[in-house]
């Protein structure tokens, strides 16, 4: 029996997943935030007034910048936490083949089927 597009035992399991990945994701935030923190306030401070930051660290300050925060700490909200989520489920998941995919894979296993049987006509004409 071919499985259905929509089953409503199927819920449960989605609400799992959604909810996985909305805790992977607030676990990824905090760690990046830790690690933000560390490579962009507390670094610099440790080495001294009169060292430079590192490449990373201008990076991160740079890309990732907590003006709201003014540069002291990394923070992120529940909708940071959301977006984070979907991209990575939009990332992972697998898009559905077109027509003209099936269409071209169906002629690559004739051609191997063709070929294959050449072959057997070739082995068993020369054996």
């Amino acid at each position: 029996m071919a499985r259905r597009f929509c089953s409503p035992w199927m819920l449960p399991v989605a609400l799992v997943q959604a909810f996985f990945m909305i805790t992977l994701s607030g676990i990824w935030l905090f760690g990046f935030g830790l690690f933000w923190t560390f490579m962009v306030v507390e670094l610099p401070k440790d080495l001294g007034p009169y060292s430079q930051m590192s490449s990373l660290s201008m990076f991160l300050h740079g890309a990732f910048p907590m003006r709201d925060t003014n540069d002291v700490k990394y923070e992120f909200k529940f909708d940071h936490v959301l977006i984070l989520a979907n991209v990575m489920v939009l990332m992972m998941m697998g898009w559905a083949p077109t027509r003209s995919e099936i269409e071209e894979e169906e002629d690559e296993d004739l051609a191997k089927a063709s070929k294959k049987t050449k072959a057997k006509k070739l082995a068993k004409a020369l054996g």
